[in-house]
């Protein structure tokens, strides 16, 4: 049984030819909506490319050799392929302006269904605020599939955290036959082997400068909200939120002391309207989720102390825990906003914290 279906094949063909450009997919994707698709394929090629142009792809389209060359190519590569016929492809991406034509994907592609949630950051994200990102990502992936970039810093640390949770979809700007940045093989394979790794790029495209905001418009059009937990006023970051703003999606972020150049664009987008964050709770509260079920997992030990700390005292100011505990209060952000996912301590306001009842 092939694995797929006829306007499949012909979208996964169409994809193959280098020469068209997004102007040309998008008048071609237009044309599917109207037609029957085999059928209008020859009236809008000709229509969208120069005669040469169209020539040549339209010998290699019909070309059952040419089909099977491809189909073989992303075979080898373990590369399944979610067309904008497929049962998996996001009706989200369909509301864009540019919808891919073709999501090349390895991994769980089910994932594709599952309501999503982006988290994204700077390269250059503080180390506190990384370790909140992890484990913010690791409670959004117990109700969403997480999708997040490539990147080292925050992005990276959210696919970490996501992967823990349960559900991550990693957004590549290249195609993937390649590894970027080069450090990052083995979470790739993590995303892979537990997650899902897509790329609207054909996989043989390195990745090149132009081709990151095109993919973060795909992580804002795929995702219900976008959290940042750090950004430059220029980075890629707010270049994702700014899509999300202009799809209509919930754009969260985290506040921060002014001066600090990774929050410059979070302060700004906090400004335009995105949702201040300060921990887990605040987006579950947006949704209506349940954050009250306690987790049957072990404690670290950190956090431990912490309830022991609020089991004495009943109630604290998270400089008081921190003393007690014996670290930095900015170390507490990512226990303290665990525990509360958990419905073991409850925020009092004014930073103070006490502890639920059993």
């Amino acid at each position: 049984m092939t694995l797929y279906d006829e306007n499949e094949l012909d979208a996964i063909t169409l994809d193959s030819f280098g020469e068209l450009t997004y102007k040309v997919k998008l008048c071609v994707t237009d044309g599917f909506r109207y037609a029957s698709p085999r059928k209008k394929y020859e009236e809008l090629l000709i229509k969208t490319l120069g005669e040469g142009v169209y020539n040549k792809i339209r010998e290699l389209f019909f070309s059952p050799g040419y089909r099977q060359k491809v189909l073989g190519g992303l075979e080898k590569r373990g590369i399944r392929c979610v067309t904008y016929f497929s049962e998996n492809y996001p009706e989200s991406l369909r509301a864009i302006s540019v919808p891919p034509l073709v999501l090349y994907c390895k991994g769980d592609v089910s994932l594709l269904k599952e309501r999503k949630f982006a988290v994204v950051g700077s390269r250059r994200t503080v180390a506190p605020v990384l370790k909140l990102c992890s484990s913010m990502a690791e409670s959004l992936a117990q109700k969403f599939a997480v999708v997040t970039g490539t990147a080292e810093g925050a992005d990276s640390a959210a696919a970490r955290g996501a992967l823990a949770g349960g559900k991550l979809i990693f957004v590549a700007a290249q195609g993937l036959d390649h590894v970027y940045p080069a450090g990052s093989t083995k979470l790739y394979k993590q995303a892979e082997e537990r997650g899902l790794v897509i790329s609207e790029q054909l996989p043989q495209t390195a990745a090149k400068t132009y081709l990151f905001p095109v993919r973060n418009r795909l992580i804002a059009a795929l995702s219900e909200g976008v959290l940042v937990v750090s950004a430059g006023e220029k980075s890629g970051a707010a270049i994702t939120a700014e899509y999300a703003f202009r799809y209509g999606k919930d754009v969260f972020a985290l506040p921060y002391s002014p001066g600090i150049p990774s929050g410059t664009g979070c302060n700004g987008l906090i400004k335009k309207g995105a949702y201040l964050t300060e921990n887990i709770l605040d987006i579950f509260a947006a949704y209506g989720l349940d954050c009250t079920e306690r987790e049957q997992q072990e404690l670290s030990a950190r956090e431990s102390a912490i309830l022991n700390v609020l089991r004495e005292n009943g109630a604290a100011h998270v400089a008081e825990i921190a003393l007690a505990v014996g670290c930095p209060a900015y170390e507490l952000l990512s226990e303290l906003s665990a525990l509360e996912v958990k419905g073991m301590i409850v925020r009092l306001g004014g930073n103070r914290y006490g502890i639920c009842a059993v």
